[in-house]
C-alpha cells in the first residue's frame, strides 16, 4: 500500500520532478521527500494498531490479572506492556514504511 501511494505521488508530480532536475536538483534532493512521506505513513498505520492492542490488553489485564496468575501464566503490568509494544510497533511501522518508498522510489523514480 506504501509503495502504490508513492507511486501515485511521483506520477502526479512528474512535471515538478522534471522541473527541479532542470533547475540542477540531485537525485537526493528529489528523493528525501517521498523518503519522509513514507516514513509518516508507516508511523501513522502503526498508531491504530497500538491503540487497539493497548485498548485490548488493558481490557485482559483488568478482567483476568488475578485470575491467571499461576507459575506459567503472569499478566505484565499494562504500562510497561503498552510502552515496549507501542515503541517495538512504531519502529516495525516506520521501517516498513521506509522500505516501502525506497523500493518504489527505486523502481519509479528514475532520476
Amino acid at each position: 500500500m506504501i509503495a502504490n501511494t508513492i507511486k501515485l505521488t511521483i506520477v502526479a508530480r512528474r512535471q515538478e520532478i522534471e522541473i527541479m532536475k532542470l533547475v540542477g536538483a540531485t537525485n537526493a534532493f528529489v528523493r528525501w521527500p517521498y523518503f519522509m512521506e513514507g516514513l509518516m505513513l508507516g508511523v501513522l498505520g502503526s498508531i491504530i494498531p497500538i491503540a487497539l492492542v493497548a485498548i485490548g490488553y488493558h481490557f485482559v489485564y483488568d478482567k483476568f490479572s488475578g485470575k491467571l496468575s499461576t507459575f506459567f501464566i503472569q499478566l505484565i503490568p499494562y504500562s510497561t506492556m503498552t510502552l515496549y509494544l507501542s515503541l517495538l510497533l512504531l519502529s516495525i511501522g516506520a521501517v516498513i514504511g521506509v522500505w516501502g518508498s525506497l523500493s518504489s522510489i527505486r523502481k519509479f523514480l528514475k532520476v
